[in-house]
């Protein structure tokens, strides 16, 4: 389930980035796109919002425990 902010709780991984890039990858291959579904819309500025300023997505492991907030 997507979650308010636009992510995916990824349950195998450091959770919400993971989670998020593999439901885009699942949608993209439905043929879902920015332009033609809102969830992808929401969890690309889930990860625009997410993106540390050297450019790269970092995630603290303690967004496993939390299962609801995305840690930085």
């Amino acid at each position: 389930m997507q979650m308010p902010d636009g992510s995916w709780y990824g349950n195998w991984g450091v959770c919400f980035i993971y989670g998020t890039y593999f439901a885009l990858v699942g949608l993209a291959a439905a043929g879902r796109t920015y332009d033609n579904c809102l969830a992808v819309r929401k969890a690309v500025g889930f990860l625009l919002k997410s993106q540390q300023y050297d450019g790269g997505w970092g995630e603290s492991h303690l967004s496993c425990p939390n299962k609801k907030i995305y840690t930085p």
